[in-house]
């Protein structure tokens, strides 16, 4: 059984603070506008994922157009995605952030700007996205850098630290729409953009007003890993990580092709009413958002292994249930635990991930895993909708069930592997000393 006692990493950490220094006041106030900073201009994003294919659908009534908007958007992270690493490892992860606010808050103001002058083609708004997306690249990856250098090596200060960052992200993706959808109502598509650029421009302001300079700095020449790839090959040489990540992907594979089940659920097995196909996938949001407040109270009283065990169970056993013809109210509950579970797996495993590894790799690490888990979700949005067309609902039902259960397997046999040490990366990656 696992013992927290004897996490492999303890000693391959200073107990005070990754950066080298104890957490203290100025700490937890630069950590807590970290927090604020993300869900911020994380509740922007959101309300622009509504807003901009609205202003689109009124410009053009195009669902092609639509589709293509997002397409590149999300294209720079599968093209680019392990660039990001590099920026950060480069500039730091403060300075990253920085940039990244300073310069998309006055991008995505220019769609409601020049749109007022009638000077908005389609053209001009590809690139306005496309610039979106390449800024937003490392920027997830350089939050979870920044917050563990402010919140200390301590396992379940990360886990609580990390569960915050689920949270203002959950929160910002349940409410965001909704407030949008009634901002857009009152006011119009466009002017919606506006509040986006603000919060970027908030953001920007509290990491510059809060965060020290020296927080989440750049690697000294001479110490950083090089290559893009460096991550990877790091995350492929660690015995533990490695099926880990297997999991972990095929997992953000398979809640893709769940969010396309639910609606067609819904449609299904309750004569194509609306209202439930709403609920459903309300009640999986709603979960994720309860499973971020539990994990943070959760996190001084179990062990991360023990909590992304749970999660993983809990994620699985909720599918089965889907299969079953029982009433709304049940599957609405069914889903809401696998959401909660989202967050109580993800809140450790970055904490695992962070403090496994050197601030020299860290970064690069933290990237690949984003980077790849990215990739693999387009993927399931394209698998769901043929799958679903070939086999129906039930069947691609019972196939999301079994290939997450398999996963599930896969994940907490890696798990038993956390208390040896893991001297297989520090072999495998010549000339990285993981003392």
């Amino acid at each position: 059984m696992y013992d927290a006692r004897t996490e492999p990493w303890e000693t391959e950490v200073d107990s005070t603070d990754i950066a080298g220094s104890p957490v203290g006041t100025g700490s937890r106030r630069s950590l807590g506008a970290v927090y604020v900073a993300g869900a911020v201009s994380a509740m922007g994003t959101q309300m622009t994922l509504l807003a901009l294919p609205w202003l689109i659908l009124q410009s053009t009534g195009s669902a092609t157009m639509t589709g293509l908007v997002f397409a590149v958007q999300v294209l720079p992270m599968a093209l680019l995605g392990f660039l990001g690493g590099e920026v950060i490892q480069r500039l730091g992860a403060r300075r990253t952030m920085l940039l990244a606010d300073a310069a998309r808050g006055p991008i995505i103001a220019l769609v409601p700007a020049l749109s007022a002058m009638d000077m908005l083609g389609f053209g001009v708004l590809l690139v306005i996205v496309a610039v979106l997306g390449v800024l937003g690249v490392p920027y997830f990856a350089a939050q979870r850098v920044l917050a563990t250098e402010l919140a200390g090596s301590d396992q379940k200060a990360l886990t609580r630290a990390n569960s915050v960052l689920e949270g203002g992200f959950n929160t910002a993706a349940f409410a965001g729409p909704a407030v949008a959808g009634v901002l857009i109502a009152l006011l119009g598509a466009e002017q919606v953009l506006w509040f986006d650029a603000a919060s970027f421009g908030l953001s920007c302001l509290l990491l510059w007003r809060f965060v020290p300079r020296d927080a989440g700095s750049a690697q000294p020449a001479g110490t950083a890993r090089k290559g893009m790839l460096a991550g990877v090959r790091v995350l492929l040489a660690d015995d533990f990580l490695r099926p880990v990540m297997a999991s972990t992907v095929t997992f953000g594979f398979l809640v893709r092709i769940l969010g396309i089940a639910l609606p067609l659920l819904a449609f299904d097995r309750f004569g194509g009413d609306a209202a439930i196909g709403g609920l459903l996938v309300g009640g999986f949001g709603a979960g994720a958002l309860i499973g971020s407040l539990i994990s943070y109270l959760i996190a001084n009283r179990l062990s991360t292994a023990r909590q992304m065990s749970l999660a993983t169970i809990q994620l699985v056993l909720p599918m089965w249930v889907l299969l079953a013809p029982v009433p709304v109210g049940v599957l609405v509950v069914a889903l809401a635990l696998s959401g909660a579970s989202l967050p109580l797996s993800n809140a450790p495993f970055f904490s695992i991930l962070v403090t496994r590894f050197p601030g020299e790799i860290r970064a690069k690490v933290v990237q690949s895993v984003i980077t790849i888990s990215n990739i693999a979700g387009p993927l399931g949005f394209l698998t769901g909708g043929v799958v679903m067309d070939r086999f129906g609902i039930a069947a691609t039902l019972l196939i999301l069930a079994a290939l997450s259960s398999l996963a599930a397997v896969n994940l907490l046999l890696a798990l038993r592997r956390l208390n040896r040490p893991p001297g297989t990366a520090r072999r495998a990656v010549p000339g990285l000393d993981m003392s």
